[in-house]
């Protein structure tokens, strides 16, 4: 019936019970209730003569503690019949308890592992992967299918790091000491992820039984790092740049002046009109590549506007592709939304992509130019602030850029062609930032290239254009004060004036032309607008200039003209007082417009 014939010592230190209350105790009332049924069960088959092998159970101690023992039974028989049980127990509580503490201890590390932030796993010698925690396999897209199928480290090394990332494997395996890294891993879809942190390798009876490595993501922080230094190296460019086009843009303003007067004086069909026109064209061309060294200045700020900029798309690609082989396809929203752009400028950044494009494809092929509309939220990529943006694709179908190029391809200088300056995407990524969007670029190779330009949207309404009658509309009898510290500069916009009608007068600083503009008044002949310079070396500019006039004259009315400025005059001029800009170098006709709208009442710029 389960009574107690004998306990040893060891039995009542362990449980605490006295021998009184052991004489009327019965197995079961010590044994603890989850345990009974599982009791029950053995000690029927031991009465019944069945052998039962070592077995575990939880004795109820007198203070109620629970002792885990672990023995075996075996019952004696007289006649055929069972009259006593003997059993011998070790007490298991201790190691028990070490051993669910080794299991907790586990659990929590396993859940430590699993959650973390970082990127853990253990690697075998030969490279097979044992084990990878959750967020390892969400960056790299890999699941317990593929880690069961022994996936090697190797194979997820990006191609032009893995020689360096076998030696440095080796070298882990032989040294115990943690060991720092740097690396890149590809992910399932393609994707290169940049990788740092340590690695460890563990060792039993002097050989390498695995490695454990602690890693990060950090293509995120190495992208704006990079981006970081090539805003940088943009801003050294843009200083030397914007001397050189100070300079360079007030000699064009003579050649480009002196060649569109020129050209008015003769017949269209006589051969010096056809000279000069070439003459033109030249420094038109030079202009161009004045304005491209401005872009990385402060002064080539752009002059923005409200636009659309379907037609600009259309406009600036078609003609950068003109007598190619290859095809343009255009996909473009029909309700884009309006963004404030300079359009020179962006439309120098569409024929720089497409074409970069054409040359990816030397045997031709389809070209796309995309744009839709975007609202980015919090969890936009590329760093953009919550907003609306009109998203410009360039795609091309060809060979693809080398990952090792990728992450140089928007740097000054760099090009992997034969031909170019290497300037072209360097000046497309300044551009888009002046204009406070993101470029970006994907590419797979041997399958091509996708630039992608985020522009903030506009919630000003479009302007309409100008009619070709106000454009050539002629001003006359008025009288401008130029001012001007280069006397070829002044000489050509004198002559340009008088041919426009005007009278002139011409100031080298502005503490002449504040002189000029006071006594003009009083002796009533007050300038009707004034043409002033914005950069005077050793002397007052534009800028300060501008303001003395306005006391004096809050109706003075007056175009900033400079072949560099610093920002944000050139694009913000209404904010610093003046009426318009004119960029130099300028044509009569680009003079003619400016002064236009200011002697003729129209807008300015």
């Amino acid at each position: 019936e389960g009574r107690f014939i004998y306990v040893n010592r060891s039995w009542k230190e362990a449980l605490g019970y006295s021998d009184e209350e052991i004489g009327r105790l019965n197995l079961m009332d010590i044994v603890d209730p989850a345990c009974v049924p599982k009791c029950k069960v053995i000690f029927n088959k031991l009465i019944s003569g069945e052998r039962v092998d070592r077995n575990e159970t939880t004795f109820v101690a007198r203070d109620g503690s629970r002792v885990v023992v672990e023995g075996r039974c075996s019952t004696k028989f007289v006649n055929g019949r069972p009259v006593a049980m003997t059993g011998i127990f070790r007490d298991m509580t201790e190691r028990v308890r070490q051993e669910q503490a080794l299991r907790e201890s586990e659990k929590r590390y396993r859940d430590l592992f699993e959650n973390a932030s970082d990127l853990i796993q253990m690697v075998a010698p030969d490279g097979r992967i044992l084990y990878a925690n959750q967020a390892w396999k969400e960056t790299l897209g890999f699941g317990e299918e593929a880690l069961a199928g022994n996936i090697s480290i190797f194979d997820i090394i990006a191609p032009d790091c893995l020689l360096h990332c076998e030696a440095t494997f080796h070298k882990i395996l032989s040294e115990e000491k943690v060991h720092h890294l740097e690396t890149v891993f590809q992910a399932r879809d393609g994707r290169r992820v940049l990788i740092e942190g340590n690695a460890l390798c563990k060792f039993e009876n002097g050989r390498p039984v695995s490695t454990q490595c602690i890693l990060r993501d950090v293509t995120e922080r190495k992208q704006l790092e990079e981006e970081l230094i090539r805003t940088q190296k943009l801003e050294s460019i843009g200083v030397f740049a914007g001397g050189i086009a100070h300079d360079f843009n007030n000699l064009l303003t003579s050649i480009l002046g002196n060649a569109s007067l020129a050209k008015l004086y003769l017949s269209s069909q006589h051969e010096v009109h056809g000279l000069l026109a070439d003459m033109e064209k030249a420094a038109l061309r030079a202009r161009s590549l004045t304005q491209q060294l401005l872009t990385f200045s402060k002064g080539g700020e752009p002059i923005k506007r409200p636009m659309a900029i379907a037609d600009l798309l259309r406009d600036s690609t078609t003609f950068a592709l003109r007598g190619s082989n290859v095809r343009l396809d255009f996909e473009l929203a029909i309700d884009l939304w309006p963004v404030e752009a300079d359009e020179g400028q962006l439309g120098q950044v569409a024929q720089n992509l497409v074409l970069n494009a054409a040359q990816a494809m030397p045997a031709g092929g389809v070209v796309t130019v995309r744009a839709r509309n975007l609202t980015a939220n919090y969890q936009s990529p590329f760093s953009l602030a919550p907003g609306r943006y009109v998203v410009i694709e360039v795609e091309d179908h060809g060979s693809g850029i080398p990952a090792e190029n990728l992450v140089r391809i928007f740097d000054p200088y760099f090009s992997s062609k034969r031909t170019g300056s290497g300037l072209g995407l360097a000046i497309a990524h300044s551009i888009v930032k002046k204009h406070g969007g993101v470029i970006t670029v994907d590419s797979v190779l041997g399958r091509g290239t996708a630039f992608k330009i985020f522009l903030p949207s506009s919630a000003q309404k479009v302007r309409s254009e100008p009619t070709a009658a106000d454009k050539a509309s002629i001003t006359a009898g008025g009288r401008v004060l130029v001012m001007d510290d280069d006397p070829v500069v002044q000489k050509v916009a004198v002559k340009m004036l008088e041919l426009l009608g005007c009278q002139t007068a011409v100031a080298h600083h502005g503490v002449e032309a504040i002189e000029l503009y006071k006594r003009a008044i009083d002796n009533g002949t007050a300038f009707d607008a004034v043409l002033m310079d914005l950069t005077i070396p050793g002397g007052m500019g534009g800028v300060e200039t501008i303001e003395i006039l306005r006391a004096i004259d809050p109706e003075v009315r007056a175009i900033a003209s400079s072949g560099y400025a610093t920002d944000p005059i050139m694009a913000n001029y209404a904010s610093y007082g003046f009426c318009g800009v004119i960029p130099k170098p300028y044509r009569v006709e680009d003079l003619q417009r400016a002064m236009a709208g200011i002697l003729g009442g129209g807008g300015g710029g």
